[in-house]
């Protein structure tokens, strides 16, 4: 499999056609990011596939000193961010894809056990989109996406100690939601 560098290479040599390599590598995860980000999937793929076609006419600029994806994903979240800018959209999450990193909590078998997952992920995806924008990115880009301090700065354009700050709060309120949610649905006790 060529690395990132040697397809981006053969690309910006004349092999447009390599760049579907970069595509097929990234676009679950790109579209991951921006649906959780932006809770509307339409909206996702729509900047997801904008993301990429902005990223294939500059990719020239592209100077290798991050990940080719924390590049992208920086680029299609300034897209997110210029979209809601322009149309002053306030949108609430819908984490229906959140069952994919449930999925890896474990294999439960029983039934008493699935109806157990299917209200943990309610529980969680309801605290998550409780979560404010800033918080919320940040906790995805960390714990979902487990980018680390500094792609995730570049990424949002924001310091190191912002994203530290960010992460730690989103973790707290997460918590505090999640207990919250969890004794609303009857799945934890009330302390």
């Amino acid at each position: 499999m060529s690395s990132d560098q040697e397809i981006i290479d053969a690309v910006l040599a004349g092999e447009a056609a390599r760049f579907d390599e970069l595509f097929d590598r990234y676009h679950r995860r790109l579209f991951g990011l921006l649906w959780h980000a932006c809770g509307d999937r339409e909206l996702a793929e729509d900047l997801g596939q904008e993301a990429f076609l902005r990223a294939f006419r500059k990719l020239h600029l592209y100077s290798g000193q991050a990940q080719f994806y924390t590049w992208l994903a920086r680029v299609a979240m300034n897209l997110l961010s210029s979209f809601r800018r322009k149309r002053r959209i306030e949108s609430e999450v819908d984490r229906e894809g959140f069952e994919m990193v449930m999925d890896s909590v474990g294999d439960f078998q029983s039934p008493d056990a699935q109806a157990q997952l299917s209200e943990t992920q309610t529980c969680v995806r309801q605290a998550i989109a409780m979560l404010d924008e800033e918080r919320r990115v940040v906790l995805i880009l960390r714990d979902f996406e487990d980018m680390d301090y500094d792609s995730i700065a570049k990424i949002l354009d924001i310091p190191i100690g912002t994203v530290r700050s960010r992460l730690h709060r989103a973790r707290l309120e997460l918590k505090m939601l999640f207990q919250s949610k969890a004794t609303q649905l009857g799945i934890a006790e009330e302390s």
